[in-house]
């Protein structure tokens, strides 16, 4: 699991855009927090410590401490929106959570082992990796980082769909409820596509001009002689 991340916070009475433009020259990001059986708290970070916490692997998907002036309070990431030529944080949407509560998140999917996977290394076919993130539900205190697929077993032709993952304990793909058809393909391995270039054939039509030019030469020659 990756390390805690616990971020300061400090309460913000005004909303609307001219107040957290103010804020975000101040170095300051503005935030809402909600969810729960509490009111929403509109609140503000230093924007230097949600960007370094926003790259500490599994940010998105872990429960985060924030302290608001001594109280403490469980969230996970919900939304994050950043300025899209800087990337720059804007503005956090904060879900207040228990440890105990059940929840549903999207986490990413890592693939693992695909240097030694058989059907690459022995039969020259390729990782079609078809799915990035996977929509899950459980109890926020066993919310995984991410979800796992080994792919070193898989020969060309072989698939790993959703209902053969191997989820941590307690870690559900809702989507699978719904039916058998909702079974989708996580990662597949292919037969490498190979190209046919047949080579083009340029006729040459040298020859046909010095040809022309030898018999122009022969009765320029003539024509001299004469």
């Amino acid at each position: 699991m990756s390390e805690q991340v616990n971020l300061n916070a400090v309460g913000r009475e005004t909303d609307g855009k001219s107040s957290s433009r103010q804020l975000r020259r101040n170095g300051s990001v503005p935030a809402v927090i909600y969810g729960g059986d509490k009111d929403p708290l509109r609140i503000s970070i230093l924007e230097k410590d949600i960007t370094k916490a926003s790259e500490v692997p599994g940010f998105a998907t872990q429960i985060l401490n924030i302290n608001l002036s001594g109280d403490e309070q469980d969230v996970i990431v919900k939304e994050i929106q950043r300025h899209p030529a800087t990337q720059r944080v804007l503005h956090a949407d904060l879900l207040r959570v228990n440890p105990d509560t059940k929840i549903s998140l999207s986490v990413p999917v890592r693939f693992i082992n695909e240097e030694i996977c058989i059907g690459v290394k022995m039969h020259g076919g390729a990782i079609s990796r078809l799915i990035n993130n996977i929509d899950i539900n459980c109890l926020a205190s066993n919310l995984p980082e991410y979800l796992e697929v080994d792919v070193a077993e898989l020969d060309v032709g072989d698939s790993v769909f959703l209902s053969t993952l191997n989820l941590p304990e307690g870690v559900e793909i809702p989507s699978l409820a719904l039916g058998e058809d909702r079974d989708q393909a996580v990662v597949s391995i292919t037969e490498a596509k190979v190209l046919d270039i047949e080579p083009e054939i340029v006729e040459s039509e040298g020859e046909d001009d010095s040809a022309s030019d030898d018999s122009d030469g022969t009765e320029s020659s003539d024509e001299s002689s004469d």
